[in-house]
């Protein structure tokens, strides 16, 4: 039987990334975490949140790609002893994209949703669609175009300030990273550098593939995930 792996998708919270990894896992099964909408959010009640799942699936193991990264760095940072291991897809761990950041923010607040569409769907073929091609990159910018601005925004307003550097070389928890050698985002040498100086991380280099790797690349990335949760790699470090 597979083992159940819950993953923390990006900012659109959709299953489109996780769907393409299971169609080409044979050990593991991703079970997508879903993030509460309304209200203000928090990295503590996010955290807290992701345990509950996580004991609801009888798992410990936590993926989470792009911003679900940064709150499965959160969760690892705040609950550890609840984890054997941590897969990061994509991320980063210091706030990225400041001005596209900025902009959506900015956006959200004065345009009006009609005109919203057209600004969301340029910043996600922007920053976020990176290489991928064809009908996959069109039905990603669709979704992305249709999503509910107000709640990115507060996603968004969540990872001002964000920055896990200092705290992550206390983490004693084996950690892989997963990035595209041309995502703009996770593959800048100075969010690079932290992973190498963690104690305990691997990093995974797939190249020639922008942001969205897991679904461009998903037979190579899913041959990781499948190697991750090999029961050898499931003692932390004490």
């Amino acid at each position: 039987m597979p083992q159940p792996v819950l993953f923390l998708p990006g900012l659109d919270g959709e299953p489109f990334t996780a769907n393409k990894l299971n169609e080409n896992l044979r050990l593991a099964q991703l079970h997508v975490f879903a993030y509460a909408e309304g209200g203000d959010l928090s990295f503590d009640t996010l955290a807290q949140q992701v345990i509950a799942r996580m004991q609801q699936l009888g798992t410990r193991l936590l993926a989470g790609e792009s911003f679900g990264g940064a709150i499965a760095q959160e969760t690892a940072l705040r609950h550890g002893q609840q984890l054997d291991r941590l897969l990061l897809i994509s991320t980063f761990n210091h706030e990225a994209e400041k001005l596209a950041s900025r902009v959506s923010r900015g956006a959200t607040r004065l345009l009006p949703r009609g005109v919203m569409r057209p600004v969301a769907r340029a910043l996600a073929d922007w920053k976020l669609a990176g290489t991928l091609q064809g009908e996959d990159r069109r039905k990603f910018l669709d979704r992305f175009a249709a999503l509910d601005f107000v709640e990115m925004a507060r996603r968004l307003k969540l990872l001002v300030g964000f920055d896990t550097r200092r705290r992550l070389m206390d983490l004693r928890l084996p950690v892989q990273v997963v990035y595209g050698t041309r995502d703009a985002i996770s593959n800048h040498p100075d969010q690079l550098q932290v992973w190498r100086n963690m104690p305990d991380c691997r990093v995974h280099a797939v190249q020639g593939f922008g942001h969205l790797v897991s679904a461009e690349a998903a037979p190579q990335v899913a041959a990781i995930i499948d190697a991750w949760t090999s029961p050898a790699q499931s003692r932390p470090l004490t």
